[in-house]
């Protein structure tokens, strides 16, 4: 067989097609860029400012590098060393049914912030059949001289680690050849058993069953060739050019989405756009004050889920300059890296599940609310939450990061470079409210929200017969069902609270008025009852403590 029918034959999701198609987006943008008109370049004003002492990685180097492996490392030669060769996942996994959960830590202080809520999840989340601890320091750590509490907890976490009938282990990193680094979590020597890989930080925040598994899992059976998550960053755009692509390859992607193509597969996605940082002086600003369900950029590790195939790609070693320079730069941006490689890996935008899901749970009701209640909405089954419940982390260690100087400056330092050394970026996250009238438009800031941003499981679209993705999988019943029960507490649970707060606002409070001329203050009330789960009553006294005026004068 001769060398093109060789090449010929490599299967599309093969390691050297995929490094094929980044370099040729990376051409394609640097064509792009230089046909950019004079009257649209260097039109930022603001400048893109040095916040460390590291050079920025090379415009479109990502090419380079690339081209550099190929060349070493032809069809013809054996395998490159002991490194095996990298796949994509597939579009879907619809007949995965268990998931790998992957925590790392390094400190016995988080201990018991992760392990409390770890039981929780070991005891009732279905289809979590392995938890690997990654663990970034010497073994000694968990047995060395520390307080009794956390004593407890590290023989406690060393006894699950032993027995051979409990799902977790501990993967050491430093007895595996790795240093202490972020991407450890991602690193393919911990071989998850499962296909579907959940992770979350070890102060998390843990999110509920509701939206880690009914939601999230189930989006990713359907999208198992993406990033999915429920925590998006958005990269703001600066010059008009890149905002209108930006606003035009969105509006493709919800449009792809909504028409609920089977798997998406010979679905021609939007392109990408093109940063243009030499050429036409563009960059971007990095938002940290949301977390936008469309037009997200970056997704946060915790919550998240990837295909375990992604896991060989990330630490290739055709991406070994990318690692490096990661590990060199002050805020160690694993989750810009994460996003934006596995982004250009696919040729997709992440996909992303509300990361907290409604289920009438946690809120207030009387005993005789809940005597009453036919349903059976008592006490005893009010115990499960959108956060899973842990003690106060140690925050220490983010404290220290986010609290040295120019921090900002320096995550956006670090998006810039990510970004500039791929060329591009992809067209940003499509919501869960998609094509359901739960999608509202936005006047500020990303086109589009969805409302409620609580979502009970019926209204989400993948969960719901003939719902946008539904039919992508079989649906599970039990989810179906669950979503049905659940949805009806709440409808009970949102009623007893309207009765409440029509009997406890009282004659005193004045619901039409104005508060603080914006809304009436019996919106507002309502909006602290459901966002903070406040009595009636402790609303409304809140509400006249902000706003006099929500009181009526006697």
């Amino acid at each position: 067989m001769g060398k093109q029918q060789r090449e010929e034959t490599i299967d599309s999701n093969h390691e050297r097609s995929v490094f094929e198609s980044i370099i040729k987006r990376v051409k394609w943008t640097e064509d792009q860029c230089s046909s950019v008109p004079p009257d649209q370049r260097n039109s930022v004003t603001k400048p893109l400012k040095t916040a460390t002492d590291l050079p920025m990685l090379p415009e479109g180097g990502v090419a380079p590098a690339l081209e550099r492996w190929l060349k070493e490392n032809p069809p013809s030669s054996a395998n490159n060393g002991d490194y095996p060769t990298c796949y994509l996942p597939p579009p879907k996994s619809c007949n995965v049914t268990t998931y790998t959960l992957v925590i790392m830590s390094h400190t016995t202080e988080r201990l018991q912030a992760f392990m409390d809520p770890l039981s929780s999840m070991i005891d009732s989340w279905p289809g979590l059949t392995e938890v690997i601890i990654v663990w970034n320091s010497l073994r000694e750590t968990l047995t060395k001289k520390i307080d009794d509490k956390q004593r407890s907890y590290a023989r406690k976490l060393l006894h699950w680690d032993e027995d051979a009938s409990h799902p977790l282990r501990i993967f050491f990193s430093l007895e595996n050849d790795l240093t202490n680094n972020l991407l450890n979590r991602y690193h393919p020597k911990l071989k998850p058993k499962n296909d579907a890989v959940m992770y979350f930080d070890d102060d998390g925040p843990f999110w509920s069953k509701e939206a880690m598994v009914f939601g999230g899992l189930e989006l990713w059976k359907r999208n198992s060739n993406v990033q999915v998550g429920g925590f998006p960053r958005n990269i703001r755009f600066l010059s008009d050019r890149m905002k209108g692509l930006e606003k035009t390859n969105l509006q493709k992607s919800i449009d792809i989405i909504v028409k609920d193509v089977d798997g998406y597969s010979g679905v021609k996605h939007p392109t990408f756009t093109p940063l243009c940082r030499n050429v036409t002086g563009d960059h971007v600003e990095y938002n940290y004050f949301t977390f936008p369900d469309f037009a997200g950029h970056v997704l946060l590790p915790s919550g998240t889920l990837l295909h375990r195939n992604f896991l060989c790609f990330i630490w290739h070693p055709a991406f070994t300059e990318l690692r490096q320079w990661v590990v060199a730069h002050k805020t160690m941006p694993d989750d810009m890296t994460v996003s934006t490689l596995i982004s250009h890996l696919s040729g997709r935008a992440p996909r992303t599940f509300p990361r907290e899901v409604s289920t009438g749970y946690g809120r207030r009701l009387t005993a005789e609310d809940n005597m009453n209640d036919p349903m059976g909405v008592n006490s005893e089954h009010i115990n499960d939450h959108n956060l899973l419940q842990s003690p106060q982390p140690d925050q220490s260690h983010r404290r220290l990061l986010w609290k040295q100087k120019n921090w900002g400056g320096m995550r956006e330092e670090a998006i810039n470079s990510i970004l500039g050394y791929f060329g591009s970026i992809h067209p940003g996250t499509v919501g869960w409210c998609a094509s359901t009238p739960h999608m509202k438009n936005n006047n500020r800031g990303v086109p589009f929200v969805c409302h409620p941003e609580k979502p009970t499981l019926d209204l989400i679209p993948w969960l719901t017969e003939w719902g946008v993705g539904s039919t992508q999988c079989p649906l599970d019943p039990n989810i179906v069902k669950e979503s049905q029960r659940l949805a009806l507490i709440e409808h009970i649970v949102k009623e007893s609270q309207r009765l409440e707060m029509k009997e406890q606002l009282g004659p005193d409070f004045c619901g039409e008025c104005k508060y603080k001329g914006f809304i009436t203050c019996k919106a507002r009330v309502q909006y602290l009852v459901e966002k903070y789960n406040n009595s009636p009553t402790e609303a409304s006294a809140s509400v006249i403590k902000d706003d006099a005026s929500c009181k009526r004068n006697k």
